[in-house]
This record gives C-alpha cells, sequence and structure tokens, in this order.
C-alpha cells in the first residue's frame, strides 16, 4: 500500500521553485544580479513524518519515525565504520583532514580533524530537470544574505567553527548592533524556536559582516540578518539559503 501510494504521489508531484533577482556582489558591474531562492519555510523531521503518514499511505506516526530511525542508525554505522554509503538520496563518507609529519605519525585532535562529507544521490541529481521554476520580487527593505565564509577553514556556505571569526557578504544588512532584536542569528534547523544572535562584530557593512561565531553544539544551522525598516517600524529578515554545520 506505502509504495503504491509513493508510486501515485510521485506521478502527481509538482515541483516550483520561486527565486527572486538581487544585486551582485562579486562582480564590479552594479547591473548584474544573481538568484536567490526564495524558500518561506524551513522543513524539519516532524514535516517530514507528517508528510510520510498522509492519508493513503498506510502508515501511522509510530512506523513512519522507526523506519527513519532505522534507516538513520544504519547509515550512522555504515559511516562509522570507514564505509562509503551511497543512496538514491544521499552520498556520505568520511574524510580525515590535517598533516601528518611522516608514516610513522599517528591521528592527533589537536592536529587532525575527521570530517563527514554528504553529496546529492542520484534522486536528488535529477530533481533539478524536473523543477519550474518561478520568478519573485524581492522586498527592497529586506537584507539579503548571500555568502557566510568560515574564517578558521576558508569554506563557503559550508560550516562554521565556534568561536572562529565568521564573514557574511551580501547586501541591505547594515544594523544597529547595540539593538539586541537586529543583527546575525543562527536558527538550529532541528529546533526552528531556538534562535542564538551574534554578539561581537568587528565590522558592518550593508555589504559584509565580520563578527565572532557562537559557540554552539554540534548540528546544521540556519543563518538571518534582521535590520529595521526604512520607516523604523518593522524588522526585516533575510536568510541565507544555505544551511552551515558547526
Amino acid at each position: 500500500m506505502f509504495l503504491l501510494f509513493l508510486i501515485i504521489n510521485l506521478l502527481k508531484m509538482n515541483f516550483m521553485l520561486k527565486y527572486a533577482l538581487v544585486e551582485s556582489v562579486m562582480t564590479n558591474d552594479p547591473h548584474n544580479c544573481v538568484a536567490s531562492v526564495s524558500s518561506p519555510e524551513v522543513k524539519d523531521l516532524n514535516d517530514v513524518i507528517d508528510f510520510m503518514i498522509a492519508e493513503g499511505t498506510g502508515l501511522t506516526r509510530p512506523q513512519a519515525m522507526a523506519y527513519f530511525e532505522k534507516l538513520t542508525q544504519t547509515i550512522e554505522y555504515f559511516v562509522g565504520q570507514g564505509h562509503r554509503v551511497i543512496t538514491p538520496l544521499v552520498r556520505v563518507k568520511t574524510t580525515i583532514s590535517g598533516v601528518f609529519n611522516d608514516k610513522k605519525d599517528i591521528f592527533d585532535p589537536s592536529r587532525h580533524q575527521l570530517n563527514i562529507r554528504a553529496s546529492a544521490g542520484l534522486r536528488l541529481k535529477e530533481l533539478p530537470s524536473k523543477i519550474k521554476m518561478e520568478k519573485v520580487e524581492v522586498s527592497q527593505q529586506a537584507p539579503a544574505p548571500e555568502l557566510f565564509i568560515d574564517g578558521s577553514s576558508l569554506e563557503v556556505n559550508l560550516s562554521a567553527s565556534p568561536g572562529g571569526i565568521g564573514v557574511l557578504k551580501g547586501n541591505r544588512m547594515k544594523f544597529d548592533p547595540s539593538n539586541n532584536a537586529l543583527g546575525i542569528f543562527f536558527t538550529s534547523t532541528e529546533n526552528p524556536a531556538d534562535e542564538t544572535r551574534v554578539r561581537v562584530y568587528s565590522g558592518i557593512k550593508p555589504s559584509e559582516i565580520h563578527f565572532q561565531i557562537p559557540e554552539l553544539p554540534s548540528g546544521n544551522y540556519t543563518i538571518a540578518v534582521k535590520t529595521i525598516s526604512k520607516n523604523g517600524y518593522s524588522i526585516q529578515k533575510g536568510e541565507l539559503k544555505e544551511i552551515i554545520s558547526f
């Protein structure tokens, strides 16, 4: 029953992605623009489970949670054993970064780091060809963060080093740091209500902000910038479309 529902539902799915154009900070031409994906919501595990147990699937919430947990544990086990895991949805592997002095050297957490790398599987790689695009207008008052650079690893839009220096690039991002309602905010994707404001800033410009990355637990986070509207009455929020891992 569940497999039949999935096949029928997949055939009926209408993938629609909305995007807006914002000024580019990567070129010298002031007319150049880049696309910013308009994503009004963050979908968490509850949303995934709700979709899985929709009418007609024959699945209950406990069953769906159990299946998801078993799948997660299985992938964790294989990755923890050093295997590469390749599924239609995602590909996961482990890598080790850092320099070893010679062939007799051993792993030292102070000099080396074990990393978990994930990339799109075949189903996600094929998804762009099925998505319809719709252009929308972006509010010119809203901040538009585009790039997050981790000062420790120099990675862009991937990860953050707690306590290190971060750089956020974009447009219309200037704010008053003395106003605690404004600034850069990190929010856990697992708990959208858990929002942490950046407290230390070393440079705030409309197109670039330098700040100290907050000490946060390991996990995935969204980055948002909150500024005040031109009339001074409402808070404008802009969110980086990529998810950042700690």
